[in-house]
């Protein structure tokens, strides 16, 4: 009797089956879905790209235990604050006209602070800049602090 129940409405219910969303790359033990490139902006291959690097990025700076103290976070809205000519009560207002919570905003301030801790500690270092790209840009008087400056600029740009 449960075999020919099987059999009647089995059937049924597949031609109901839609499909919702499918998988289309994982990254580590983790999916990208047709539905995670639709929201992210930019045309469907550049998405799928970026998704990808924002999973890798996130999943090595998991793994290097990468995170951004309190502290850190403090000092970023502060320098927020500095760098717009606001006060803490004018930030909220500004996040509440976008829509965007100052709970979200922090926590998407601490993945910015991780991402540059991450980069800074194990990307740039192993970017090569030599003397001469230096001095092209510089000059031969440059200060050290121009000339790290600098160093900086071309290592951020072949990221």
């Amino acid at each position: 009797m449960r075999r020919i129940f099987l059999l009647i409405f089995l059937p049924l219910t597949l031609q109901a089956a839609e499909l919702v969303d499918r998988i289309v790359a994982m990254v580590g033990n983790e999916i990208i879905t047709l539905s995670d490139i639709q929201r992210h902006p930019g045309p469907g291959e550049k998405a799928l790209e970026e998704l990808i690097r924002e999973r890798l990025l996130a999943q090595e700076m998991e793994r290097l235990a990468v995170r951004a103290s309190d502290d850190e976070l403090a000092d970023g809205i502060r320098q927020v604050l500095a760098r717009n000519r606001m006060d803490l009560p004018e930030l909220k207002r500004e996040l509440a006209a976008k829509g965007i919570s100052f709970d979200a905003y922090k926590d998407q301030l601490r993945g910015e602070i991780r991402k540059m801790k991450f980069l800074g500690q194990v990307v740039l270092p192993r970017i090569q800049v030599t003397e001469e790209e230096i001095l092209q840009k510089l000059g031969p008087k440059a200060t050290e602090e121009e000339r790290l400056r600098v160093r900086q600029e071309i290592a951020e740009s072949r990221l």
